[in-house]
């Protein structure tokens, strides 16, 4: 073994390239000021190249356990460039032992400083055997009421993507086919909530970039594929026979995981006073994503992750997708989705109204299928925002349930308000007898339109006591809140929550209903009236 050692080492000196750089790692304490040493990145035209870079010593990260290596690198081009987005997990060396990852870099810096990750502790990132979870859901009626108010993509975007502190990395994220959102809308804070920095034109499939991967070589994680493709790029740190370590800081913090794994290449890079960036492009895929943690990725080669078929039909058009499996990343990207269709075919801005229909399929013909109707400004936001929300909530459920099988989006749209408001509910008369009918007629005020009036017809079911009786008139969203509010539901079965989504009635039905106060008991499934002795 030491014999092994001394020719490595001699054949480093005799050839002097890439190669030559040994595996074995540098302790932290190793890392003394002043010490050289070289980063290993991809640049323009897919090319790895050598970046000669100076220790400027260690500093805390800010969290516990979490001290990183402050590097300058000593090269004309990143002088203008800076540290580049997608620099991520580039390999940095110093006296032939790898140090670790080129993580960190700062927005509007004039020199080249980041901050490495040392690779011992890109090591610890293994997957766990614990279910990833998203934070505690909101309830069925803040969800709805939410939705009526127009604040339905703030309540997504806090309840899937909290607010992080830590600004000193960035991701490039290689969208082909799609604008990302720079709208100050959910889509758009959630990306910068996620570090992402959008390379439109980025994304494409390339099948040139293809064969292995190596320190130095950029990779991407695919999110969504198909009509669009979204996927983080980022540059390999280590690889061992099948294990593959990159980014050095998480890419998109999904913990245990199964995300496909590509390989990338970089066309060009872009520099930017901000952050510079690396447009790329999709080469074949190597591999699936098994951990994203704070210290980095771990990928397997030659792993399989499975995708979620993901389906938007936009005014009598259909886009087909694939998402990536993940409780908390799937909602997001349907939401994403439905953007990214609409926007191909319809309207970006203004009044419009979208009504939106949300189906989750399960195996066994198990289908969650639910509809709404937005108007304003915001209409196509908070469409996208209620698909998310509707698949982040059965995701979300405490019970054990199936994985989805598919998800399948209809947008339909018209580019002016369809609203209006109920001005009043008038009953035919006020005194009722069991088994009779009565018309119940609903006032309209459509949004700039002349009054409509509409009527529905209640039965007053045969063996109703004597005494008070409510008549209820609402829209149908507005009846469902209200119902959710005053007999709230507690499901005990995921069966139980699918039914709950499927009974939930879209803002453009009108509901009359009977109402006498009695005393209920509330079972699971549901709400039951019962007298006060029963149990």
């Amino acid at each position: 073994m030491k014999w092994m050692k001394l020719l490595l080492a001699i054949l480093g000196l005799v050839t002097g390239g890439i190669n030559a750089w040994a595996i074995d790692g540098l302790d932290l304490a190793e890392a003394i000021p002043g010490q050289t040493g070289v980063c290993i990145t991809e640049m323009d035209g897919g090319e790895r190249v050598e970046i000669p870079l100076t220790v400027l010593g260690t500093v805390g990260s800010g969290r516990p356990d979490g001290e990183i290596v402050l590097v300058r690198l000593d090269h004309a081009r990143m002088r203008e460039t800076g540290i580049i987005a997608g620099m991520s997990g580039s390999p940095v060396y110093v006296d032939g032992k790898l140090l670790g990852a080129l993580a960190y870099g700062w927005a509007f810096a004039s020199e080249p400083i980041g901050g490495v990750t040392p690779f011992v502790r890109m090591l610890e990132v293994e997957p766990s055997t614990t279910a990833t979870g998203m934070a505690p859901r909101p309830q069925l009626g803040e969800i709805l009421a939410a939705a009526r108010d127009g604040g339905l993509g703030e309540m997504v975007v806090d309840w899937l993507v909290p607010e992080k502190s830590d600004e000193t990395q960035a991701l490039p994220l290689a969208v082909a086919g799609w604008r990302a959102p720079s709208d100050g809308s959910w889509l758009a804070e959630s990306g910068r909530r996620m570090g992402w920095i959008a390379a439109a034109g980025g994304g494409a499939s390339d099948a040139r970039v293809a064969g292995e991967v190596a320190p130095g070589s950029m990779v991407a994680a695919v999110m969504v594929d198909g009509d669009v493709t979204l996927a983080a790029g980022g540059t390999v740190t280590e690889v061992r026979e099948d294990r593959l370590w990159a980014f050095g800081h998480p890419s998109l913090g999904a913990g245990s995981t199964s995300m496909p794994l590509s390989r990338a290449g970089v066309v060009a890079v872009l520099p930017n006073l901000m952050n510079s960036f690396k447009f790329f492009t999709i080469g074949e895929h190597i591999g699936a994503i098994v951990a994203d943690r704070r210290d980095g990725v771990l990928g397997r080669l030659g792993a399989e992750a499975p995708m979620v078929p993901v389906s938007v039909r936009v005014d009598g058009h259909t886009y087909a997708y694939r998402s990536v499996r993940h409780p908390v990343l799937m909602p997001l990207l349907a939401g994403y989705l439905v953007h990214a269709s609409h926007g191909v075919r319809g309207r970006s801005f203004g009044d419009q109204t979208v009504g939106v229909g949300v189906s989750v399929h399960y195996p066994g013909e198990q289908v969650a299928a639910v509809s709404a109707t937005l108007a304003g400004p915001q209409a196509l936001a908070e469409a996208s925002a209620f698909g998310a929300a509707v698949v982040a909530y059965l995701e979300g459920s405490p019970f054990e349930g199936p994985e989805i099988e598919s998800i399948a989006i209809s947008l339909e749209a018209v580019e002016s308000l369809e609203a209006a408001t109920i001005v009043d509910i008038v009953p035919e008369r006020r005194v009722v007898r069991p088994g009779e009918e009565l018309a119940v007629r609903f006032r309209l005020q459509p949004h700039r339109g002349p009054e409509e009036t509409h009527t529905l017809t209640v039965r007053i079911p045969e063996g109703t006591p004597e005494g008070r009786l409510d008549l209820v008139g609402a829209d149908g969203a507005a009846w469902t809140a209200y119902e959710l509010q005053m007999r709230p539901l507690r499901p005990g079965s995921f069966a139980d929550e699918v039914r709950l989504v499927n009974s939930l009635d879209p803002s453009t039905s009108l509901v009359a209903v009977l109402e006498r106060r009695d005393v209920g008991v509330a079972v699971a499934g549901g709400t039951v009236s019962a007298p006060p002795s029963v149990v």
